[in-house]
């Protein structure tokens, strides 16, 4: 989509930015349905492991307000600052009305304080559940593909009914060849899990930005504390496949996940993700979020997970250039033959 100058934003909007440590972040998610990555402890988690500081744009106007979690960033060689979503899907809340119109007013009176604390960038990643309608008029937003749900208000037969037919084979043969499916309410299997996340990641060739180290998973555990849950596939009581699965409002997002190298070929993950569905189903949440490809692409690992379920979400981001002047000095200075006028590609296009 192409790109569109943010508007100016009514009068009566109050805009602020948000410690972590301030009670209205909180007071809001109690307000409204949200997900984790909302949670000012998810935020200042990130912001650690990005150095960044982890703030909240929140606007209201005596009725209606909206809360928007934010990383701020330094950037290097320049006096002005960016801001971008903390990892995951931290899009727009607004509490008080469901009208999309308050939703692109108050990101714009949002963009014109963030203006004035010199950021020049804002990037945002939209929730494929909580954003299904994107705001317009405000920077551009961009389809990148689509995410997976898992619908637990249908019946469980309803569901494997649906599911692709070599995921019900494969959980099948794996359950017949002795491989057992459970929750850790303890984490006692945390650490194998976390070494078994990074093999796989290096199998994978992922980038370095998802080999967490141990302090970081730890830190994670801190910050969500008993929304966090760990299920585990074992054989003869060796872990064969473990994921991280993250339990907010209804929503039950499969955070990250790995296979044991032996084991891959049992597809063990299949079980993995279908006896976290019905116990999340028992716990009387909504929707499983699987999410999508890589980057949002579709991929091997979309196909993964589409084989689940059919239900589908658009993943959208939104982004913004709050200052034209310095964002095209900043992208000329990493790449003189780039085009600043272009939002589509990687942005900000200076940190490509």
């Amino acid at each position: 989509m192409s790109p569109q100058s943010p508007q100016r934003p009514r009068s009566g909007m109050r805009t602020r930015l948000l410690g972590v440590d301030e009670p209205r972040w909180g007071s809001f998610l109690r307000e409204v349905p949200h997900d984790f990555y909302h949670l000012p402890s998810y935020g200042a988690l990130i912001a650690a492991h990005e150095g960044g500081e982890a703030r909240a744009l929140y606007v209201d106007d005596g009725r209606r307000s909206m809360l928007l979690p934010l990383i701020i960033r330094t950037i290097p060689q320049s006096d002005f600052r960016d801001a971008t979503s903390p990892y995951g899907y931290p899009g727009p809340l607004a509490c008080g009305t469901d009208d999309p119109a308050f939703l692109s007013e108050a990101l714009n009176a949002g963009v014109a304080t963030l203006r004035e604390t010199r950021v020049v960038s804002l990037f945002v990643r939209l929730h494929p559940l909580l954003n299904s309608a994107p705001p317009e008029g405000v920077g551009a937003v961009v389809l990148h593909g689509e995410t997976v749900s898992i619908d637990l208000t249908v019946p469980s037969a309803t569901r494997w009914a649906q599911m692709r037919h070599n995921h019900r084979r494969d959980i099948t043969k794996a359950f017949r060849d002795g491989y057992v499916a459970r929750v850790d309410p303890g984490l006692e299997r945390f650490g194998e899990f976390k070494r078994i996340y990074r093999a796989t990641m290096t199998r994978r060739s992922a980038a370095p930005y998802y080999l967490f180290d141990d302090a970081y998973f730890d830190r994670l555990q801190d910050a969500l504390g008993d929304r966090l849950h760990l299920c585990v596939v074992e054989k003869d009581g060796v872990v064969a496949a473990a994921g991280l699965f993250i339990e907010t409002d209804g929503i039950v997002q499969y955070h990250l996940g790995g296979t044991e190298e032996a084991s891959i070929s049992a597809e063990p993950s299949k079980l993995l993700i279908h006896a976290a569905c019905g116990w999340a189903e028992t716990r009387g949440n909504r929707s499983m979020h699987l999410g999508g490809g890589v980057g949002g692409a579709a991929d091997s690992l979309l196909y993964f997970k589409a084989g689940f379920s059919r239900v589908r979400h658009p993943y959208r981001t939104l982004r913004v250039v709050l200052d034209q002047a310095e964002y095209r000095r900043l992208v000329g200075a990493r790449d003189p033959g780039a085009d600043s006028e272009d939002l589509t590609g990687y942005f900000p296009a200076y940190r490509a």
